[in-house]
């Protein structure tokens, strides 16, 4: 399996803008991923198979797994094939190597695994520039109990490969004992029955995407009963929705598929955004600056570090490259980010003096309601393409078309959620978030924080590692911010994010 296996194609769109950030560094910055296992029973699982309260055998998945991760290799020539298919800017030797090898030592995709649960806290790498695996056993201020942490550390071009690829292997060693106890199957034999079943989820959703009048893309590529349904998914899907495929995530399903000698014509394009992941890495790096301005102004400098460095290259004049620069604004709540970025126009090249809102090509919904997203977006009066990217249901895609959105992307609910087509079915849920960033060497003050535009709060990742009184503070720290009430005036926000944004882009 290569080391980018269950990496979306957004990754690759967004190294160049990573890469920038660590170099604007003069020691770098390394990031920490956490796996949030938000399945109670399997969170609880996890916990009791690690204290040996119960069999080893979860903890032993988990472990084989995650032991995985230091024999796949970077494979540097097909990272050099996408980025020509593609035209993909920023990918240069330097970055190649920083992040593939070089061409007669190829890099893994994780250095070292520590897989010690009588571990009470992280550790560091033996050497600073490594990516580390680890889990261990610590109290989780969010939850007040404690759990299993699961981390991956290391240069954040290097240790982004690791998140959904960390992920993937969280989920597959609890989709694995899932179904083993589902199917009374000790081995891997049914495997086959829940493809079949996951298949035809599939086709049933693949119908309703015909019938909403929504184009949209396959967010495939973690939290995946692996890559034959992914295979199989793209196939069907470019096939059953014909011009209102827009691509897959999935880099290597794509490639797979060519290789496998498939005609084209049931071959998805690579297609995807961008992350939470770039809002929340800089919210660390940029903590002071956000503290200055009142606002999450470090949400936009990615946003715009994104519109100069990937795709866009800083020049949508003609409208169809307008869908290359989209827009993730629910970090800190959707109404914070539009608030800072309306006061902002594009500083420099052919859009200078331009609104930044006015570069952007599409909004993507993640979290609240699809609604209020949409009367968010007219309120500052955004006239870019609106995309619904949390489709559990059938019912969700009506509901976004009947809206005026245009676009979804989708993953699960094009065959591995069980949910989609049975309500009384739970998913396993999961996320994995940057929690941790150390800035020049020193672990940044800032942590990062998602909220989302969820109102119950279930959307809140934070570092379960500080105690109550360092979350507390976090909190309000993260409240004071989601206002969006500025604290200087718009020519001087304006001149900072100009600064700000230079030193990234150079």
């Amino acid at each position: 399996m290569p080391a980018s296996a269950f990496n979306d194609f957004y990754k690759w769109t967004m190294c160049p803008v990573t890469m920038a950030v660590h170099k604007a560094r003069t020691g770098g910055v390394r990031c920490t991923f956490s796996v949030n296992v938000r399945d109670t029973a399997y969170r609880k699982a996890l916990y009791d198979s690690a204290r040996g309260e119960a069999s080893s055998q979860l903890l032993d998945l988990l472990s084989q797994e995650l032991s995985s991760l230091t024999a796949r290799v970077f494979d540097r020539d097909r990272f050099a094939s996408l980025v020509a298919d593609k035209n993909l800017v920023g990918w240069g030797d330097e970055l190649l190597d920083f992040v593939c090898g070089p061409k007669d030592s190829p890099r893994k995709l994780a250095d070292e695994v520590r897989l010690d649960p009588s571990a009470s806290g992280p550790s560091a790498a033996k050497n600073p520039d490594d990516v580390l695996v680890e889990i261990f056993v610590a109290k989780d201020s969010k939850l007040n109990e404690e759990r299993v942490y699961i981390e991956a550390t290391g240069p954040w071009p290097r240790v982004t490969w690791l998140e959904t690829s960390m992920m993937q292997c969280v989920y597959a060693a609890l989709f694995r004992d899932k179904n083993r106890r589902k199917y009374d199957d000790p081995s891997d034999a049914w495997y086959s029955k829940w493809l079949a079943d996951a298949f035809v989820r599939c086709c049933r959703s693949a119908a309703a995407a015909n019938m909403s009048g929504l184009k949209g893309s396959l967010f495939t590529g973690r939290r995946t009963g692996g890559m034959a349904l992914i295979m199989l998914q793209c196939m069907y899907c470019q096939k059953a929705l014909s011009e209102s495929c827009l691509g897959t995530s999935s880099v290597t399903a794509h490639y797979w598929l060519k290789e496998a000698g498939v005609d084209d014509a049931l071959i998805p394009a690579p297609a995807g955004t961008h992350a939470h992941e770039l809002s929340m890495t800089l919210s660390a790096v940029l903590g002071e600056v956000d503290d200055r301005v009142g606002m999450p102004l470090s949400q936009v400098v990615g946003h715009m570090a994104y519109f100069f460095l990937s795709c866009p290259n800083g020049d949508v004049q003609d409208a169809r490259r307008k869908a290359l620069m989209p827009m993730l604004p629910d970090t800190l709540g959707t109404a914070a980010f539009m608030e800072v970025a309306d006061l902002l126009t594009v500083p420099w090249g052919p859009h200078k003096g331009q609104p930044v809102l006015s570069v952007i090509g599409a909004a993507r919904q993640d979290s609240g309601t699809l609604k209020d997203f949409r009367d968010l977006m007219a309120k500052y009066k955004f006239d870019g393409a609106l995309m619904a990217s949390e489709i559990e249901s059938a019912d969700d895609m009506v509901t976004a078309f009947k809206l005026g959105y245009k676009l979804y992307g989708a993953g699960g609910f094009f065959g591995d959620s069980e949910h989609a087509w049975d309500k009384a079915t739970k998913n396993i849920s999961m996320a994995v978030k940057v929690l941790r960033v150390h800035v020049n060497g020193e672990l940044s003050a800032y942590y990062p924080v998602k909220t989302g535009d969820d109102a119950t709060g279930s959307k809140f990742e934070a570092d379960g590692t500080l105690d109550d009184e360092a979350l507390a503070r976090l909190r309000a720290r993260t409240d004071l911010i989601k206002q969006a009430k500025p604290l200087l005036d718009q020519c001087q926000i304006q001149k900072l994010f100009e600064e700000v944004l230079s030193n990234i882009t150079g």
